[in-house]
């Protein structure tokens, strides 16, 4: 076998390590680009606090994928009809309670201290 006729095996093979690090080199890329889309998208919530006038105060309605979840026209955990002293307070008390629904995955429940802490007047 003469010169001429011997394959070129070392240069071969250094072209399939090429293309094998820049094919390893893609995946890293992409699964960065799914990890950092993964963290940085914003999370959607099924759950909005919509306020509203009551006549006697404030109250919150929970919604779930736009319909009615819960109604909360009183401020809770207090007896009669007390609703809220204003829209800002019902609006941290409804996402307060919309926090609590999607850690507990139950039904949330405000103590008088929660609402206290929230900005709420308990009698």
């Amino acid at each position: 076998m003469s010169i001429l006729q011997q394959k070129p095996t070392q240069p071969h093979n250094q072209v399939s390590g090429t293309v094998t690090i820049r094919k390893g080199l893609l995946w890293v890329m992409v699964v960065l680009g799914f990890l950092t889309a993964y963290l940085f998208y914003p999370r959607h919530t099924n759950y909005e606090v919509q306020v509203f006038d009551t006549g006697k105060g404030w109250g919150y309605d929970i919604l779930r994928n736009g319909k009615a979840f819960i109604h909360q026209p009183t401020v809770p955990g207090v007896a009669g009809t007390v609703g809220f002293a204003n829209a800002e307070q019902a609006q941290k008390v409804g996402e307060r309670a919309v926090e609590k629904l999607e850690q507990e995955k139950d039904l949330p429940t405000l103590t008088h201290d929660e609402l206290r802490q929230l900005g709420v007047k308990i009698p």
